[in-house]
């Protein structure tokens, strides 16, 4: 069977890039293109040893073991050693499943090689199965741990709180799609004006809206939102919002999350988490 390298190339690429992306969505971590785009090339410069007699000593399981360190270390931003050890299992897990997958298709099928396109047609089919997988296995068991330490950062500042974990809370901006997480506004109140603090926040209007954003900061202007819901048995509602800088959870870290501003009064939590962060 003749392999040409530039597809052999372009393959690795591909489904190195699809495998990175996989690990990224399962453990919802924040994924940057440069270091996604750089790993899965330098994945794909690997698999070209192949090619390469002399450098077939690459692929004995020391070195596999060493490559697989340095990939997982460059495809992620990392808080604590937890963390990459966790990124290290499930780029394992994806792996072996992926390959299986392949495997499984050659056995069953009786086909003696597969091409470049089913291959990456199976890569992305079993990376989605895996993704799906695990959210169903994590909203079967989504409320056995139902509250949470986070780590709000915004405006240069850091609060800690408890959070609930609520499966009910499935807010996102309507224009972003980010998530919500709603937070007691109390929480806040190093980062808000001292007369929004002590706001009625239930029962929100567009003219209340316009009275908060004329007291916020420029910079705390930029962060508003304005997210629309409804209550089972009731009109739509408007939920004030604002964007943070990132949120701290389980050892990792996401952006894109949206603070919803509520007056709830509980002396266990400070906020209530969307399921979709976790």
């Amino acid at each position: 069977m003749i392999v040409y390298a530039e597809y052999y190339f372009l393959q690795n690429l591909l489904l190195d890039y699809i495998i990175i992306i996989s690990v990224g969505k399962i453990l919802n971590i924040n994924m940057s293109k440069k270091r996604v785009y750089s790993a899965s090339f330098i994945g794909a410069l690997y698999s070209m040893a192949y090619f390469n007699q002399n450098l077939l000593f690459l692929y004995n399981i020391f070195f596999k073991i060493i490559f697989t360190l340095f990939i997982v270390y460059l495809s992620f931003s990392y808080t604590n050693l937890k963390t990459y050890i966790k990124s290290l299992a499930t780029f394992y897990v994806v792996n072996i499943f992926v390959s299986g997958s392949m495997f499984f298709i050659i056995y069953f099928t009786g086909i003696g090689h597969m091409t470049t396109s089913l291959i990456l047609i199976v890569g992305l089919a079993s990376s989605k199965f895996i993704i799906n997988y695990q959210k169903i296995l994590k909203s079967i068991g989504i409320m056995r741990d139902t509250k949470q330490d986070i780590v709000i950062h915004i405006e240069d500042k850091s609060i800690k709180c408890s959070a609930l974990l609520d499966t009910g809370n499935l807010l996102k901006d309507p224009l972003t799609n980010d998530p919500v997480i709603v937070v007691n506004v109390k929480a806040l109140e190093n980062i808000l004006p001292e007369d929004l603090i002590y706001m009625d926040y239930s029962n929100m209007d567009y003219k209340k809206a316009d009275h908060i954003a004329n007291k916020l900061t420029l910079n705390m202007l930029k962060r508003f939102r304005l997210i629309p819901y409804k209550v089972v048995g009731s009109e739509k509602n408007l939920l004030i919002g604002f964007k943070a800088d990132s949120l701290q959870i389980n050892g990792n870290e996401r952006s894109n999350i949206i603070l919803g501003i509520s007056n709830f009064n509980n002396t266990e939590y400070d906020a209530i988490l969307n399921p979709n962060i976790i």
